[in-house]
């Protein structure tokens, strides 16, 4: 987001100063040139536009509206909105097609320059505005490189934070399970064989005696009894951690600002699960700082039966696309081998939707 405010700052500014000497020069009465005026807007409208919803074919039009600013030949300084493009091509496209457009697009400058005023005017114009291009496109297109490393290295970051939690409790999970184990087989069987030899006893003994051998034998049952009951609780209590882990997934992510709503103690018996939610998660983030350019990412985990239910939306750029890019593919496919399912919903400028479901057993809140 804070790309998007630099490059409109930057896009305002040349816009504005684009005009500038046509004030200086013929006054207030120099905007009468109207189709000139028309063009010069109808290029800031579009501009704005794709600064707000991107995509190719408002930059298209942008470029062809500066091109006919040069056509119409007010003051010769029209080519500057060119590199306004240029940066927009910088965060968009890859280096061969950005590079091709600009000098496609410089090509044509230099015609239309050419066609309102002289070759020799075109010669001479045409290489700074194409270093002009060149330069912003170079320099926007490593700032966003940077911005992705940024955002994957916080990702990878957070996600390490995360699985920390899940194999610390999975750790703890399985030494809960063989201390419970060993609880089991070692003190159940003597329990057992001691109700045995109880039940041998009351056979041979009378009175006084039988009633307290008949007492021992109660208090032998109802101690396995209570043995196998906290043994049952231990393995139903037990369970990986998601809201710690999806705390410290998020707490460690600068931008963009996470909201996350879970209950406090949600858990699974499942750690392979547990890691599937964290990499659907850490990806959502991923792809809200990314590809939608958000300043806010909400996050909802609830439990709905046998079924994790998680859901994310951002107020980012979003996509006229919904099967993303190589994270949502990975997503889907990652949710699909869970046997769960994964549904994208995104419009340009309204954002990402996604909800992952994935099937869990055991899953106490």
């Amino acid at each position: 987001m804070y790309q998007s405010r630099l490059i409109g700052i930057i896009a305002l500014v040349t816009w504005l100063l684009v005009a500038l000497p046509l004030l200086l020069y013929h006054g207030p009465a120099g905007f009468l040139n109207w189709p000139w005026s028309a063009v010069y807007l109808s290029f800031g409208a579009l501009f704005a536009l794709d600064l707000r919803r991107p995509h190719l074919l408002l930059l298209g039009l942008a470029s062809a509206a500066a091109l006919a600013l040069i056509l119409l030949r007010c003051n010769g300084y029209e080519g500057a909105l060119l590199a306004l493009v240029a940066i927009q091509l910088g965060t968009r496209v890859n280096r061969a097609t950005g590079i091709t457009w600009i000098l496609g697009q410089t090509v044509l400058m230099g015609v239309a320059d050419a066609i309102a005023f002289s070759p020799h005017s075109a010669r001479l114009l045409l290489p700074p505005y194409l270093g002009l291009q060149l330069v912003a496109f170079f320099v926007f297109e490593t700032m966003a490189r940077e911005v992705a490393a940024r955002a994957a290295l916080a990702a990878s970051n957070a996600e390490l934070r995360g699985i920390t939690h899940i194999l610390a409790d999975t750790s703890r999970l399985a030494e809960r399970l063989r201390i419970a184990q060993e609880l089991h087989d070692a003190l159940g069987h003597h329990l057992t064989a001691l109700s045995l030899n109880l039940e041998a006893a009351l056979q041979l003994t009378h009175g006084a005696a039988h009633a307290s051998v008949k007492t021992a034998q109660g208090l032998a049952r109802r101690l396995l009894s209570d043995v196998r009951e906290i043994v049952a609780n231990t393995r139903s209590r037990d369970g990986v951690n998601l809201a710690d882990a999806l705390l410290t997934l998020v707490g460690a992510v600068p931008r963009p600002r996470v909201h996350l709503d879970i209950p406090e103690g949600l858990s699974t018996e499942d750690p392979e699960r547990a890691h599937t939610l964290l990499r659907c998660a850490q990806e959502m983030v991923t792809n809200a700082a990314r590809h939608s350019d958000a300043e806010n990412l909400w996050i909802s985990v609830r439990c709905e039966g046998e079924t994790l239910r998680i859901e994310a939306r951002d107020d980012g750029r979003g996509s006229d696309r919904t099967d993303g890019g190589f994270g949502i593919r990975g997503m889907r496919e990652r949710v699909a081998q869970a046997g769960g399912e994964l549904h994208v919903v995104t419009q340009p400028g309204r954002g990402f939707e996604v909800t992952a479901l994935l099937p869990v057993r055991g899953v106490p809140v």
